[in-house]
């Protein structure tokens, strides 16, 4: 559209919508007031329509490429009416629905309708598309989880930090409504709530765990005891993704805590979407070096991954018009299905698919001498296997006191409460006796880390249930070392022995070897030359992941062994027999594009 002849732009406030039910939701309506009907994007948020200012896609940025833009409340939140609670996918698809029909009748819009958002932003989307309006013709959902996928991705560990701010969030804005309707909550109970939002810290290390007080509020409608006990705020258990048929644009980040999950319905989209092979294959990936924030910044941690990787330098906004138009207006080129930032080299590359093709899956094994605690430890990481008749080295060996976990430093953590997601320096945690460590040789070239990363660990430990985490980590020439992909599994959740899925009560035996599959997530990074891979293993991420007491118990359990946690002695096992090693996809040369 020339700038010049541009017309003047027109923004209704406090739009109402009916919902079937006859629920009232209300929205903005952004659009150019000169009477002519465009596609319109639709944009649903529980956070309040009038802070909708993001990197990903603004209102002004619809209205300026020839789109109206509605933003609403979801039910219950802000304006509109209805109630909320956490667990409502089925009324969420519901919602979206009707609000994408209702938009297509109206005079302004030409009967196409497109969405956009993040995270609970996102995951309305793909409830709505699976509910098939018959106007809505493509989305773009970015760093989305469902619960399913939350329990894959995080091993069966409760996110606590996530869940605990995020709650106090919303619940926050329900005492606000509930304080306009005339119901204002005991003042006690509001400034304990506000405490908690401003500093989680004495929330997050209550014991025992999945105690929460703050949120026993008469009439609210969460449980928090049993979202903790979860382990995922679960806002939806999962997608419908063969009900999809429209083309989806994901967008996620290397340090999004979504950034699996959004990956993973990407390719699930890709693999087992509605709509054929022609809407099977018009899905799209776009994965930054981001966090799970609206402000995509391209410094992360203490990394600057250079302007390159800034949403206004690429064009972010702009993308997903593009895309909106190729599947609205038939107009724009073909693009690949994936456009990934690959961190260290500090460039953009496009792939067919996701690990991109070319990428050959390489075993990295752990090995010492029998002490890998600490940096300064023995611990070896090497592509030989261990084979007879050394056999590996002897058994590493720590103490894991839920009384002094170690402390989330970086990595992938939503940015609410205290913690900073991305690349921090943790060379002053590995030398904490309860974090074994296992180090490559300097590299004599570079080595482009690209795709999903997961750790084959083989381990006993004296408690019934506890926790194993893994760690892959760059150290740099001087000395830092700074994450860059990590996971955790519950032993009680660990896949069944007989490979029949997920377990969700398997007790350890005692002393007992026991393989655990601990998913790291997916990465693109450069290892550069000169530069040592290394492997963290040690059982806790806190208060990223919630403490393990180490009784077998659940989260809440309130015995008096819950409340102080018990020291499990733990074994970490490298042999023939037991391999435990790392896998990991590189790119081998010149299969950068």
């Amino acid at each position: 559209m020339n700038a010049a002849r541009r017309p003047p732009v027109r923004i209704d406030r406090d739009v109402e919508v009916a919902m079937r039910d006859g629920t009232v939701l209300r929205c903005d309506v952004w659009r150019a007031d000169d009477g002519r009907p465009r596609p319109a994007v639709l944009i649903r948020t529980p956070y309040d329509r009038a802070g909708t200012n993001n990197d990903f896609l603004r209102p002004m940025d619809c209205v300026a490429r020839d789109y109206a833009c509605v933003v609403q409340d979801t039910r219950g939140r802000a304006g509109s009416g209805g109630e909320w609670t956490v667990l409502m996918p089925d009324q969420e698809g519901r919602d979206t629905h009707d609000s994408v029909e209702w938009i297509a009748g109206q005079p302004w819009c030409d009967g196409n309708v497109v969405m956009a958002g993040a995270s609970y932003l996102g995951i309305v989307q793909l409830l709505g598309a699976a509910e098939r309006p018959p106007h809505l013709r493509a989305i773009a959902p970015a760093m989305t989880g469902s619960a399913e996928l939350d329990r894959e991705y995080g091993g069966g560990a409760t996110r606590l930090n996530e869940v605990v701010t995020w709650l106090a969030f919303m619940a926050l804005d329900w005492l606000e409504r509930e304080r306009a309707a005339g119901r204002p909550a005991d003042p006690a109970a509001r400034h304990a709530l506000w405490r908690l939002a401003a500093d989680p810290t004495a929330a997050l290390h209550a014991t025992p765990p999945g105690k929460l007080p703050q949120f026993d509020i008469p009439g609210f409608p969460v449980d928090a005891g049993a979202m903790l006990a979860a382990g995922t705020p679960g806002i939806a258990e999962s997608f419908r993704y063969a009900e999809i048929a429209v083309p989806a644009l994901s967008v996620t980040g290397w340090f999004d805590n979504f950034c699996g999950q959004t990956i993973e319905s990407f390719r699930r989209l890709r693999e087992s979407g509605g709509g054929g092979a022609p809407a099977r294959s018009a899905h799209r990936l776009i994965v930054g070096p981001w966090a799970h924030d609206g402000r995509l910044a391209y410094c992360q941690g203490e990394v600057s991954f250079t302007a390159e990787a800034d949403p206004s330098v690429i064009g972010l906004a702009a993308q997903h018009i593009a895309f909106f138009d190729e599947h609205v207006r038939g107009a724009g080129t073909p693009t690949p299905a994936v456009r990934y930032f690959l961190m260290g080299a500090d460039e953009w590359r496009t792939a067919d698919a996701w690990p991109p093709p070319g990428t050959v899956r390489r075993t990295w094994y752990l090995d010492s001498g029998g002490h890998a605690n600490t940096a300064d430890g023995d611990g070896v990481l090497t592509p030989a296997p261990p084979v007879p008749p050394d056999d590996g080295g002897p058994d590493d060996h720590y103490d894991y006191d839920p009384a002094d976990p170690v402390p989330t430093r970086g990595g992938r953590v939503v940015n609410l409460g205290r913690l900073v997601p991305g690349p921090l320096d943790r060379s002053h945690l590995e030398r904490r006796a309860d974090i074994l460590c296992y180090t490559s040789p300097p590299l004599d070239a570079d080595l482009d880390v690209v795709g999903p990363v997961q750790m084959w660990l083989y381990a006993a430990s004296s408690a019934t249930d506890t926790d194993f985490a893994a760690r892959l980590v760059d150290v740099c020439p001087d000395g830092r070392a700074l994450p860059v992909a990590e996971g955790i599994q519950r032993a009680r959740h660990r896949a069944h022995p007989d490979g029949g899925g997920e377990g969700t009560g398997l007790p350890l035996v005692p002393g007992e070897t026991a393989e655990f599959l601990i998913r790291l997530g997916h990465t693109a990074w450069r290892f550069p030359r000169g530069h040592r891979l290394r492997v963290e293993v040690t059982s806790s991420d806190f208060p990223a992941y919630d403490r393990n007491m180490n009784t077998g118990d659940p989260v809440g359990a309130d015995g008096a062994a819950d409340a102080r946690g018990i020291v499990a002695h733990q074994t970490v096992r490298h042999t023939a027999e037991w391999p435990s090693r790392l896998e990991f996809g590189a790119l081998e040369s010149g299969d950068a594009s």
